[in-house]
């Protein structure tokens, strides 16, 4: 999908809330906007993802480091470890993990829209899936070798692993990958944040190369490609 103007002023909008994140003085975060929305008129025919690579790293170079979402995070993973112990509580099956997975999708602090996270966890296990296919992904999983889950936001990841967990004790020869994204983008798990909650203890942690969000084959490694093929 190439940009449409929406996802120009999406662009914009999430330079301004970066801004606001690193608490940069007003001459500073001008000279943000003024980058960013140089850059943006600069895109053209490329994908949203592919401009979001592009213009992450313009942005970190008003801060240190490579990481404009660091503390944000950090305070994500703190978030959803205090949630963990009551979570766990309530899984005792795969399909509990898989629910507990889809709740976790809600934490996500670098978008505009926040949601109460115990009241989203609450919900989600009082609520049936309106398209459950368990039984189709449990029989995929008998049959399979291995079983990746390509990580997304930082938060997230802690139920990512708990999901891993129950599948490994209901698979225990079935070979588990975690793929997290090549370097900083947004609030995208990467190696840093995989291995900093021992992600390797489940699964096997692989740096997909994608420097994008989402899933950009073009920047894939061959690793990564060798084992989502």
């Amino acid at each position: 999908m190439n940009l449409k103007s929406d996802c120009l002023s999406c662009l914009l909008n999430q330079s301004l809330r970066v801004a606001k994140n690193l608490h940069l003085d007003e001459e500073t975060s001008k000279k943000m906007m003024q980058v960013a929305s140089a850059s943006i008129g600069t895109y053209g025919e490329v994908s949203p993802p592919v401009a979001a690579a592009d213009l992450y790293p313009k942005l970190a170079s008003f801060t240190e480091g490579d990481d404009v979402y660091k503390e944000l995070k950090a305070l994500s993973t703190k978030e959803a470890l205090r949630l963990l112990p009551s979570v766990e509580n309530k899984v005792h099956t795969i399909s509990d993990a898989i629910k507990a997975a889809v709740a976790g999708n809600v934490i996500d602090f670098a978008t505009p829209n926040h949601f109460d996270l115990t009241t989203e966890f609450e919900k989600v296990f009082e609520t049936a899936f309106s398209i459950d296919d368990e039984s189709i992904f449990l029989s995929h999983l008998e049959s399979a070798k291995s079983f990746m889950i390509i990580g997304d936001n930082v938060g997230e990841h802690v139920f990512d692993k708990l999901l891993l967990e129950c599948i490994a004790k209901a698979f225990p020869n079935l070979k588990l990958y975690y793929a997290v994204r090549g370097r900083p983008i947004i609030n995208d798990v990467t190696l840093l944040e995989a291995k900093e909650l021992a992600m390797e203890k489940v699964a096997t942690i692989v740096d997909s190369g994608v420097p994008t969000p989402g899933l950009d084959y073009g920047y894939a490694s061959k690793e990564f490609m060798k084992l989502y093929n």
